[in-house]
C-alpha cells in the first residue's frame, strides 16, 4: 500500500481479471442462447486462442498476446491500446449481431477469434506496471497480489456471468465489454503504466532469444501443465468415486489455498539464496500433489483434506514466475516478456487438461494423480538456473 498510487493499480488489475474471468461463460451463454452448445464451444475455443485466456488457476493465454505485448513496447501504450479498444468493441457488436441473425458456425468462430484477439492487454500491462511501480522490498508482495486477485477473479467471474445472463444473454458481454472501456481509461490515466517505447528494435525473437527466459518459459508451462491436471483430475476423480457433491469443495479449497499460501511469496524468497526459490517451490507442490495421490488412494475426505494443502503454493509460484519473468526481460521488453509468459500458460494448460483427462478415464484417476508430481519436479529442474538479477 506505500507503493504510489496502489489504489488506482489494485482496482484496475482487479477489474480486468475479473472481466477477463466472465468472458468465455459470457460468450457461451450468448452463442448458445441462438445455436449449439457444440458451435458455442468452437467459438469460446476461437476466442481463447486469440485472447489472453485465463485457464484456472492462473491466466489465460492465447496465440497473439506475445504480438500484442511487442506493440505495447515498441509503439505509445495509448495509441495500442485505443486502437485494440475500437477493434475489439467492433468485432464485439458484429459478433451479437451475427449471433441474434443466426449466421453460421464459420462466421461466429471467425469474429470470436477477432473479440480476443484484439481485447487490450490491461492486465499483462498491470504486470509490467507493478514492476516498474515497486522496489526489490515490495516487488513480490506486489506479484504476490496479483496472483491473489487472480483467484478470487476466477470464483467472482464466472458466477456474475451466470447471474447476469439469468436477465439476459447479451448482459455478460456487455458488461465485459463495459469493464474493458473503464479499465482501458483508468490505464490511460495513470501515467506510471506509460513508460516509452522501447528505443532499439533488439533482437527480433524478443525475449525467446535469452536462454534463461526460456529455461523460465519451460518451466512456467510444464508448471500450468501439473496444475491444470490437479485442477481436470479432481472432478473425475470425485464422479469415479460416487461424490460428485464434493467437486466444488474439492476446487474451492484448492483454491483457498492457493489464495492464502502466495501471502508467504515475499517471507519465504527473501529467506532463500537467489536461484533457488523457484525450484524450491515447484519442489513443494510436488510433494503436496504427491500427498493428494497418496489420500486419492484412501478416501476422499482425505483428498478433501489434503486439498488445501497442495495448493497452498501454487499462487506463490505464478507470483514469482511473473516476478522473475519481469527481472529477466530484455530492456524495453517486459510487456512481451509477460505475454510470452501468458502464452505458455495456455500451451501447458491445454497439454494438461488433454493428457490428464484422457488418463484419468482411461486409467483412473488415482493413477493420473500420481503422474502430476513428475510433471512438476520437470518444472523444478527446467527452473533450477534460473536466476534473478539484484533489484534495487
Amino acid at each position: 500500500m506505500c507503493v504510489p498510487g496502489f489504489w488506482r493499480m489494485a482496482t484496475i488489475g482487479m477489474t480486468s481479471k475479473v472481466g477477463a474471468s466472465m468472458t468465455s461463460r459470457s460468450l457461451l451463454l450468448l452463442v448458445g442462447s441462438s445455436h449449439s452448445y457444440g458451435t458455442a464451444g468452437l467459438a469460446v475455443s476461437c476466442s481463447t486462442l486469440g485472447r489472453r485466456g485465463l485457464p484456472l488457476p492462473a491466466t489465460h493465454a492465447s496465440l497473439t498476446a506475445p504480438f500484442r505485448g511487442r506493440l505495447v513496447d515498441r509503439f505509445p501504450a495509448r495509441t495500442v491500446l485505443l486502437s485494440c479498444l475500437a477493434v475489439y468493441l467492433a468485432t464485439t457488436i458484429a459478433l451479437i449481431a451475427v449471433v441474434r441473425s443466426g449466421a453460421g458456425a464459420t462466421l461466429l468462430c471467425t469474429l470470436a477469434a477477432a473479440v480476443g484477439a484484439s481485447a487490450p492487454p490491461v492486465a499483462v500491462m498491470m504486470r509490467s506496471v507493478w514492476h516498474s511501480a515497486t522496489t526489490s522490498a515490495t516487488l513480490n508482495t506486489a506479484m504476490s497480489l496479483d496472483a491473489s486477485m487472480m483467484g478470487v477473479a476466477l470464483v467472482v467471474g464466472p458466477v456474475l456471468a451466470g447471474w447476469l445472463s439469468l436477465f439476459s444473454s447479451l448482459l455478460p458481454c456487455a458488461v465485459v465489454a463495459t469493464m474493458t472501456v473503464t479499465t482501458v481509461a483508468l490505464v490511460m490515466g495513470h501515467s506510471s503504466a506509460f513508460v516509452g517505447p522501447s528505443a532499439g528494435a533488439g533482437h527480433w525473437l524478443g525475449p525467446v532469444a535469452s536462454s534463461l527466459l526460456r529455461r523460465l518459459l519451460a518451466a512456467d508451462a510444464l508448471f500450468v501443465m501439473g496444475v491444470t491436471a490437479v485442477d481436470v483430475v479432481l472432478p473425475i476423480y470425485a464422479r469415479q468415486e460416487h461424490v460428485a457433491k464434493l467437486t466444488g469443495f474439492y476446487l474451492g479449497s484448492l483454491a483457498i489455498g492457493s489464495v492464502v499460501g502466495s501471502f508467504a511469496l515475499g517471507t519465504v524468497t527473501k529467506r532463500l539464496p537467489r536461484g533457488l526459490a523457484l525450484p524450491v517451490l515447484l519442489g513443494l507442490f510436488a510433494l503436496g500433489c504427491a500427498a493428494l495421490a497418496l489420500a486419492a488412494h484412501h478416501s476422499p475426505i482425505a483428498v478433501l483434506l489434503v486439498c488445501p494443502v497442495a495448493g497452498l503454493v501454487i499462487g506463490s509460484v505464478f507470483a514469482l514466475l511473473r516476478t522473475t519473468g519481469g527481472d529477466l526481460a530484455p530492456a524495453g521488453r517486459v510487456t512481451e516478456t509477460m505475454s510470452w509468459l501468458s502464452t505458455l500458460d495456455m500451451a501447458g494448460g491445454a497439454a494438461g487438461a488433454a493428457v490428464f483427462a484422457h488418463l484419468a478415464d482411461t486409467q483412473g484417476s488415482p493413477t493420473a494423480f500420481v503422474l502430476v508430481p513428475g510433471v512438476v519436479v520437470t518444472a523444478a529442474v527446467a527452473g533450477r538456473r534460473v536466476q534473478t538479477r539484484q533489484r534495487c
